[in-house]
């Protein structure tokens, strides 16, 4: 009876987890981390549901190549999982990590819309960045990030406005315009912050998704000091994509892009 409604919340949060992957979809958001997600739970909700799991396995005993599919398809998945439990434990951590107290923050860039408006994930690291230099008075942010081909505006100048707006002084503030990436960001910035003697600890801030791989990154590019998360608010609809992006980008960024 207890397995039996295991089942059934299992299969509930699994379909619920499809709707979380399609809907970026519907905004254009396609990556690993919503098309694995997706399977993945599609996968969760086959196994535990009795009656499809029966007829699957049943349809696939008979020969050979569909044994071995079925087989080879749950050890991908059973791989998946594991992987995913197991980054997902190092995202926790690095998300926790706190930084020293007035620490200089490095605030990472995200899409600046056609509008010249910041984007939902931009929205809330500048939402974290005005938090942030407010609890921290004494702080000053390098704001990070270039200006794709789609983008009316860099990413930092974006940044550099609304924070003015909100009462930011521009004397707190560095704006770091060059940068395509994460690693670019962090090196970019910590040029800025060594040439403007701004202090080797360092906060950065961004989704809390991407702080683990953003810490390795600086680790890689041999960035001093203390190095803390200052996390931004991540919108719930698009949260579940970018976490599991990040189970490839962190083993990615460890064993390839070191």
């Amino acid at each position: 009876m207890v397995l039996n409604v295991l089942r059934i919340i299992i299969c509930a949060l699994s379909l619920v987890g499809v709707g979380f992957f399609v809907f970026p979809v519907s905004v254009g958001i396609v990556n690993v981390g919503n098309v694995s997600g997706f399977a993945l739970c599609v996968w969760i909700f086959l196994v535990c549901c009795k009656p499809a799991h029966r007829f699957i396995r049943e349809a696939c005993m008979h020969f050979f190549i569909t044994k071995a599919i079925y087989y080879t398809v749950n050890t991908v998945f059973v791989t998946l999982a594991l992987l995913g439990i197991t980054v997902s434990v190092f995202m926790v951590m690095g998300m926790n990590r706190k930084p020293p107290i007035n620490s200089t923050a490095v605030v990472l860039g995200a899409q600046v819309l056609g509008s010249g408006n910041p984007s939902t994930i931009l929205s809330g690291r500048i939402d974290a960045a005005e938090r942030y230099l407010k609890e921290n008075p004494k702080s000053k942010a390098v704001l990070s990030g270039g200006q794709g081909k789609n983008e009316p505006m860099s990413e930092a100048k974006c940044m550099y406005d609304n924070l003015i707006k909100r009462g930011i002084s521009a004397d707190r503030l560095f704006i770091e315009d060059r940068s395509t990436d994460t690693k670019e960001n962090l090196q970019f910035s910590s040029e800025i912050i060594k040439k403007n003697n701004l202090g080797s600890n360092i906060a950065i801030i961004t989704d809390g998704f991407h702080q683990e791989r953003a810490k390795i990154i600086a680790d890689q590019i041999g960035l001093k000091g203390e190095i803390g998360a200052y996390n931004a608010d991540t919108a719930l609809r698009y949260a579940p994509t970018y976490f599991v992006r990040e189970w490839f980008g962190i083993p990615y960024q460890l064993l390839i892009k070191r």
